[in-house]
């Protein structure tokens, strides 16, 4: 075994000799060497000691952990500090050999740490000088109240040192049981003197007494940390942290985000100077990303309250706007209703009158000024006969033949007619999406609404400015739709640069006789025309006003599927069905007619036409009395009007068709009627009010068709 060498040869027998017990560490606090004193002290033989680390040789009480390290606390502090550092009482049981085996024996001891320092005054080694104060502690604790035998003890080293040792056992039980992490610095080198075990859980380190910040926590030092500490221990003023983020390296190379509130308090003492700072604190990480969390799920729900506040809100729009365009189309609807029975009203009047006027210019042949007046007062009741047209039109009721047609090759055709009709201030824009799909309407109607719109637009700008027109394929799914069908439609758009509409004129716009024109330049039935064409082609039109300026007017078109007969180009008349070969019969005379009208003025003066053009007719003012007649008599044709009291005359015709279905039958009405969809393919139709010229055209072309196979009925 060796036995380190003192540096000196005189010392080595004082250490050896010394009465005292002496025991020699290393800077790690393995034992180098022992003298005899220290041997029988401790009752261990030199061999059993060297080489081995001090806490080796003598293990702490596991039940009394704490004398274990304020040993070690003392020992760094004369690493640190290189100068002696004394416990002047510390409990320290140690292991004595009994017959039983190996027990802890209480003892008490008096311990003095001596550097030894080499030529450059470092720390080359430990000098420990031991005494066992057992036997003094136990009597200070048998005679607490002996004056006898115990003042020089009581006034003495031993009395002083327990004193100190209660203090210390005290503050480091102070220090343990605070609520957060504690700890002291010493010096301007921040030397820790002091610490919990709080502080050691949150900074990942242990054994950090005698060791300075930047030697243990080398991480912080770029995060301003110990330039924090130096402006404490420089200024004398305490430092507050409230939340403040630090990245310590508790596990191997990685970076542990903390979050701590802490107190840097400069310990003062009487002279003024700074003797360390105390370091107290909690660590607030799980508070912290408890309120991150939270103020982040705020933000999310404030978010998704926004959100749905909004979608609210564009519901309630949505629904606002579902709910005006709603009203507007039922008021629109029963605006259409009184109007188209007020047309039809109308249609029975201008039928009285303009079939006297007729009845009576054929019976004044040479009487000028009044044929000249007979003949004004029928121009009077045509031009009332065609305003009666237009509020059909608005009512979704005038005759239409629709038929497939192609908008891009229609507008196109229009050309001419449409830079005619705005003048040469206007220029016109065609954009038209290629493999536009057909849409099924009315060829006539068609064209008077595209004229009719592109008209306005030259209106609202004055007659200069630009007029754009959009075709489009457009599918609308039920959102988009709305409260319209949903489906496959030709959008045409024409988007004007003028005036534009006020929210009231938009309100109004459709309104049959509501006009903005002044001085009575308009009828004001434009744009309700336009209105009830197109809903009765199955579409829907909208007014927008437009950011910019203007308005854009948007027509959806139901889109075709037949294209068997596109025909770009206007449609002809109406060509009445004709009846199947089996319904008529040779008639070398006029033909027998049952003719039914609730109107008395209507059904005479009808009446009294065909009288005149060499048929037989038979009045009737209802439906019942039809049927009685037809039971009773033989006709060639039934000449009903649509509006008859009780049943209709749709339904009349139905229930004679069944029952007499080799008979003619015509149904006049003020509205188209689409015989097809009434199932009522052989019936003929008339648009009232009709003039003798029409009445004789139709009776004449019913009575060329019939056969060879004799008399109906």
């Amino acid at each position: 075994m060796e036995i380190y060498t003192l540096p000196r040869p005189s010392f080595e027998s004082l250490f050896r000799f010394a009465p005292n017990a002496y025991v020699l560490l290393d800077l790690q606090l393995i034992i180098l060497d022992a003298n005899q004193a220290y041997l029988n002290l401790t009752g261990r033989s030199l061999e059993d000691i060297c080489g081995k680390h001090v806490q080796e040789v003598f293990a702490p009480d596991p039940q009394h952990s704490e004398s274990g390290q304020e040993l070690m606390d003392s020992f760094a502090r004369v690493l640190l500090r290189k100068i002696p550092d004394t416990l002047p009482v510390i409990r320290y049981p140690i292991t004595c050999n009994k017959p039983e085996g190996p027990v802890f024996e209480e003892r008490y001891w008096s311990v003095t740490h001596t550097p030894l320092l080499d030529e450059k005054g470092e720390v080359s080694a430990i000098l420990q000088n031991t005494s066992d104060i057992t036997e003094l502690v136990c009597m200070k604790d048998q005679s607490p109240h002996s004056d006898s035998t115990m003042p020089q003890l009581e006034s003495g080293v031993i009395g002083r040192a327990l004193l100190m040792q209660d203090e210390g056992h005290q503050l480091r039980r102070l220090f343990a049981q605070a609520p957060g992490f504690v700890c002291f610095l010493r010096g301007p080198e921040h030397v820790f003197e002091l610490v919990n075990e709080a502080y050691q859980d949150l900074t990942g380190r242990s054994q950090l007494i005698g060791k300075t910040v930047h030697e243990c926590l080398p991480e912080i030092e770029q995060q301003g940390f110990i330039q924090l500490l130096d402006q404490v221990y420089e200024s004398s003023e305490p430092f507050v942290g409230k939340r403040m983020r630090v990245l310590l390296q508790r596990r191997q190379g990685a970076l542990d985000e903390v979050f701590i509130d802490f107190l840097c308090q400069p310990i003062i003492e009487t002279d003024g100077s700074v003797s360390g700072i105390f370091v107290q604190g909690q660590d607030v990480t799980e508070q912290q990303y408890s309120e991150a969390q939270l103020l982040e799920y705020r933000v999310h729900l404030e978010e998704v309250v926004r959100e749905r506040t909004r979608e609210l809100e564009c519901s309630e729009a949505k629904r606002r706007t579902a709910e005006a365009a709603l009203f507007q189309a039922q008021k629109l609807e029963a605006i259409g209703k009184l109007t188209g029975g007020i047309a039809h009203a109308f249609n029975n009047m201008l039928q009285v009158i303009g079939g006297n006027l007729q009845l009576l210019r054929r019976t004044l042949n040479d009487d000028e000024t009044t044929l000249r007046r007979l003949d004004a007062a029928v121009v009077s009741v045509d031009r009332s006969a065609r305003l009666a047209s237009q509020l059909l039109a608005f009512a979704s009721r005038q005759p239409l033949q629709p038929q497939p047609v192609h908008l891009g090759e229609l507008i196109e055709r229009m050309s001419d007619l449409l830079d005619g009709s705005l003048g040469s201030g206007i220029a016109i824009e065609l954009n038209m999406q290629d493999g536009l799909w057909p849409v099924q309407a009315d060829v006539g109607n068609l064209e008077s609404v595209i004229l009719n719109l592109a008209t306005n637009a030259g209106d609202a700008m004055s007659g200069k400015g630009r007029l754009q027109i959009f075709l489009d394929n457009r599918t609308l799914d039920e959102f988009e739709a709305g409260n319209r069908v949903p489906g496959d439609y030709v959008l045409l758009q024409m988007l004007d640069e003028g005036c534009g509409m006020t929210p009231e004129v938009q309100e109004r716009a459709f309104e049959p006789f509501f006009s903005t024109k002044q001085n009575g330049s308009a009828s004001g039935l434009g744009l309700s025309v336009v209105y009830g064409f197109i809903k009765q082609s199955g579409g829907f039109i909208d007014l927008q006003p437009r950011n910019e300026g203007g308005t854009a007017v948007q027509v959806y078109f139901p889109r075709c599927l037949d294209q068997s007969s596109i025909v770009p180009s206007k449609a002809s008349g109406v060509v009445p069905q004709s009846p199947p070969a089996e319904s008529v019969a040779i008639q070398t005379a006029g033909l027998r007619i049952l003719f039914v009208e609730d109107d008395p003025t209507l059904r005479m003066l009808t009446g009294e036409v065909m009288a005149e053009l060499g048929h037989s007719v038979t009045l009737g003012e209802s439906a019942e009395v039809a049927l009685r007649k037809l039971a009773e008599q033989h006709f060639d044709v039934l000449f009903t009007d649509i509006g008859l009291p009780g049943m209709s005359g749709l339904e009349l015709a139905r229930q004679v068709r069944r029952s007499h279905p080799q008979l003619g039958i015509v149904i006049a009405s003020g509205y188209v009627v689409d015989a097809k969809t009434e199932g009522l393919e052989s019936i003929l139709t008339v648009l009232k009010p009709y003039d003798i010229d029409q009445v004789r055209k139709l009776l004449d072309g019913l009575q060329d068709m019939i056969g060879t196979a004799g008399p109906i009925g």
